[in-house]
């Protein structure tokens, strides 16, 4: 029953197949055709007006390395785009715009907007960048509005823009509203924090009182040399030199003690401990030289030679005045080992006081050190807080007089409204017709319309093509029968 399809033309045999089933292709191609006429009838086309305008920053930072008016990243111009759309998007600007313009000519609606009409004017509303940028990537930024009337696109596309340039004000101001109360909040609390600080610190430098100056320098440089520190350093040196002499007198009071039983001791004596004592040291080199002289004498002279008498008794003379100065001498001594007792004492007590004052000093300065730090830390972060406060309400005052948003020029159409006109809507529901109307053709009709002889016209294509529906075998048999 199956054909050979080696023996068929192709274009003849569509040919064929078109000729001698003139409905099969006609029929579609004629309700295809209607249909877009009658869809080019009732469609009206969208006009889309678009609107240039271009976003800026704040005016108000204080920032050195930013200029003002500019994007200090393109993150944050983006956002701004983002939040414009939104508005331009929102409920509320969309409402406002159709009420300002009022229903279309022709359209008499009780309740103008209806929500129906907001939600539909929302999805007609978009922002587009320059061309051939990315959104967020540019200052410049285009809103669109499309509509059935062009007039009315323009008209909407304006009402749009101007709205949302009075909405992004107000949202301006209720943000720089509610950051001003924060910042005012933080400003005091920082304030009073630093009140706390500054009172700690203010006890603290009470009780350290007159080591102010000393503690001021110790924190700032821990080895520098202070006052107390040089003071300490003299104090030192005074009773090391105290403590010789003292040791010193001592040492002389036993050698003159020792002397008034035994003379020589005192021959014995080394000259820098009797520097404090001129007289004996006199008659001691006195008492040498007449020893010296005595036995020189004996050494030339008998002894009862009167040289070698007067030589003897100008000695014991000399011993004489010697041992009366010794108990003057010895009494000097006294006097001044006691002063020498009472310098160090004095001394050992003035080391103790100020070595007192550094320990004390030492003690306090950790904290001390953490109140300074602290109260840096406090007035950094009030400067801090006070400059944005100073910001926000700048930016407040800002967005009651100035917009951020600028209309670069007037809204505009193209020529031509969006899509296709009429007459090509007609012409492609033509052309989509008869596309459709000759593949019907061609997927239902058999590769030979010649039946064998003796066989009904229509059973070679069922016995060709078995899987074919019974609807399709009925709609052909009506057509081998017309």
């Amino acid at each position: 029953m199956s054909l050979t399809r080696d023996r068929i033309d192709p274009f003849s045999h569509l040919t064929r197949l078109v000729i001698q089933y003139p409905l099969r292709w006609a029929v579609p191609a004629v309700l295809i055709t209607l249909a877009a006429a009658a869809y080019a009838v009732v469609h009206q086309p969208k006009w889309e007006a678009s609107l240039p305008m271009i976003v800026r920053n704040e005016a108000t930072t204080t920032a050195a390395h930013q200029k003002p008016g500019r994007f200090e990243r393109l993150e944050q111009m983006q956002t701004v785009q983002e939040t414009i759309l939104e508005l331009s998007r929102s409920r509320r600007v969309v409402a406002a715009a159709l009420t300002e313009l009022g229903p279309p000519a022709g359209k008499s609606v009780p309740a103008w907007p209806t929500a129906r009409d907001v939600a539909r004017t929302r999805k007609a509303v978009t922002m587009t960048p320059p061309q051939g940028a990315v959104f967020g990537k540019t200052e410049v930024f285009y809103l669109k509005v499309k509509d059935k009337h062009c007039q009315r696109a323009i008209d909407l596309a304006a009402a749009i823009s101007r709205h949302v340039q009075q909405e992004y004000q107000r949202l301006r101001n209720r943000k720089a509203e509610s950051m001003t109360t924060e910042l005012v909040r933080s400003v005091k609390l920082a304030q009073d924090e630093l009140n706390n600080a500054t009172g700690g610190l203010a006890d603290l430098e009470t009780r350290v009182a007159g080591d102010l100056a000393e503690l001021r320098i110790l924190q700032r440089s821990p080895s520098g040399n202070s006052d107390l520190r040089r003071r300490l350093n003299t104090v030192e040196n005074e009773l090391r030199a105290a403590q010789q002499a003292m040791m010193a007198s001592e040492e002389l009071f036993r050698l003159l003690d020792e002397a008034q039983t035994n003379p020589g001791r005192l021959l014995a004596t080394p000259n820098r401990l009797l520097e404090a004592q001129p007289a004996l040291r006199r008659l001691k080199d006195g008492l040498v030289d007449a020893q010296l002289a005595t036995a020189r004498l004996e050494g030339q002279l008998t002894g009862d030679h009167p040289e070698v008498l007067a030589a003897k008794a100008a000695e014991e003379e000399i011993g004489r005045h010697l041992s009366g100065e010794l108990g003057t001498a010895m009494r000097g001594v006294k006097v001044e080992l006691r002063l020498n007792k009472l310098r160090v004492v004095q001394l050992e007590e003035e080391l103790a006081g100020i070595t007192q004052r550094l320990q004390r000093l030492a003690s306090v300065r950790a904290e001390y050190g953490q109140r300074l730090e602290e109260i840096v830390q406090l007035t950094q972060v009030l400067q801090s807080a006070q400059q944005n406060l100073a910001e926000a309400r700048a930016s407040r005052a800002a967005a009651h007089v100035a917009s951020l948003i600028t209309v670069i020029d007037q809204p505009e159409t193209g020529t031509q409204p969006l899509g296709p006109g009429r007459v090509v809507i007609l012409f492609s529901g033509l052309v989509g017709g008869l596309v459709v109307g000759l593949g019907i053709v061609f997927v239902t009709a058999p590769l030979d319309v010649t039946p064998p002889a003796g066989q009904p016209h229509g059973t070679l294509l069922t016995a060709t093509h078995p899987s074919r529906s019974k609807i399709w075998e009925a709609l052909f048999s009506l057509q081998g029968s017309a």
